[in-house]
């Protein structure tokens, strides 16, 4: 998508969800307009020169009365949203959890978003378990309350062997961060088979073998929460990064299973279940093509602004889906959106990624 269709995008965004459909300005100005104090209204009405119009002013107040009723369908709708992703619970479960007691599970948790997960759960004391196939860092080294373990999660005699050493060595964890990704640029043609294998047992099968891990102590204990790390490819596929945005729509679906066997099967209802989506983020997963996403005028998030909304969800106690920046939960809706508009997306970004595929 190119800058100016970027910004008018933002704009539009910003205008009718701030603004326009604002019940807090809608509300206000149609009571003044309306039943507002004489002097007040008489004020309004010398200021605005459309307000002295009554044939304007009563085509004013029926606008502002669909706004608002329009606002306050939109902010319910948010609430029911809300509610349904914490599998229907009214509120948190903060009582149940003691986080000095919590044990935490991150894959991928030495480098880039998962290591500042790592470290943002340390700060609340919660006791983690790294898996990951790089070595520790100096800057998790020397903590009590952090756990290396050496496991390549697409190995799953690995993980479930790690698993139970975690469980003999700490505890039984009730907090599980599906961290771990693999990403790189290039077209379907181009990409080797080992690859295409890979992509696929790293950021979807991943979350099968860990979940069957670590879930069942979960279920037994009813306490638990499981952080999906998807992104906003599950909802949007583009040219040049095909397989990665096919794992990332298989790990939304996985999570979507995960919630109704947790709900409708197992009954469970003291396991959270959360799945977080960004946008781009400047790790090295994208360093083979951010020059074509900078040049695309699409935003490139922090991994520390990732993690954040990744340990603040955790420490919320509730389950729900996070999109990065927050903007960009429009994405989601783009199915029902016309197919020229989808296909417009489409091609604005494909365009973008192209070129970083070049020679791979």
């Amino acid at each position: 998508m190119s800058n100016s269709v970027q910004r008018i995008s933002n704009l539009l965004s910003l205008t009718v969800n701030n603004i326009a459909l604002n019940p807090l300005i809608a509300a206000p100005l149609l009571f003044v307009l309306t039943k507002g104090p004489p002097q007040l209204r008489d004020q309004l009405i010398q200021r605005i020169a459309a307000l002295r119009d009554p044939q304007k002013l009563g085509k004013i107040v029926k606008a502002l009365k669909w706004l608002l009723a329009l606002g306050l369908l939109g902010s319910a709708n948010q609430q029911f949203n809300k509610i349904a992703l914490n599998a229907w619970r009214l509120k948190s479960v903060k009582k149940q959890w003691e986080w000095s007691k919590e044990i935490a599970v991150v894959t991928g948790g030495c480098s880039g978003i998962g290591m500042r997960v790592v470290k943002g759960l340390m700060k609340k004391k919660v006791r983690v378990a790294i898996l990951d196939i790089q070595q520790l860092p100096e800057s998790l080294q020397g903590y009590a309350n952090i756990r290396f373990f050496a496991c390549d999660i697409t190995n799953a005699e690995a993980v479930h062997s790690t698993a139970d050493r975690i469980r003999a060595e700490i505890g039984s964890p009730t907090i599980l961060v599906n961290n771990a990704g693999i990403a790189h640029a290039h077209t379907i043609l181009d990409t080797d088979d080992a690859w295409l294998r890979k992509i696929f047992a790293v950021n979807l099968l991943s979350n099968f073998t860990t979940v069957k891990a670590f879930l069942p102590d979960m279920i037994v204990n009813n306490k638990g929460h499981i952080v999906t790390v998807a992104s906003l490819a599950s909802f949007v596929t583009v040219g040049g990064m095909v397989d990665y945005c096919s794992s990332k729509a298989g790990v939304l679906a996985f999570h979507e299973g995960l919630n109704q066997e947790l709900k409708n099967h197992h009954k469970t209802t003291g396991i959270l279940t959360s799945s977080i989506h960004p946008n781009w983020v400047r790790t090295p997963l994208i360093s083979s093509y951010e020059k074509s996403i900078t040049a695309s005028g699409s935003p490139i998030l922090e991994p520390q602004d990732v993690a954040d909304a990744i340990v603040a969800q955790i420490l919320s106690c509730s389950g729900g889906q996070v999109m990065l920046p927050k903007t960009a939960g429009k994405a989601s809706a783009l199915r029902g959106w016309p197919n020229w508009m989808q296909e417009t997306l489409r091609d604005g970004v494909t365009k973008g990624m192209l070129p970083a595929t070049t020679g791979k």
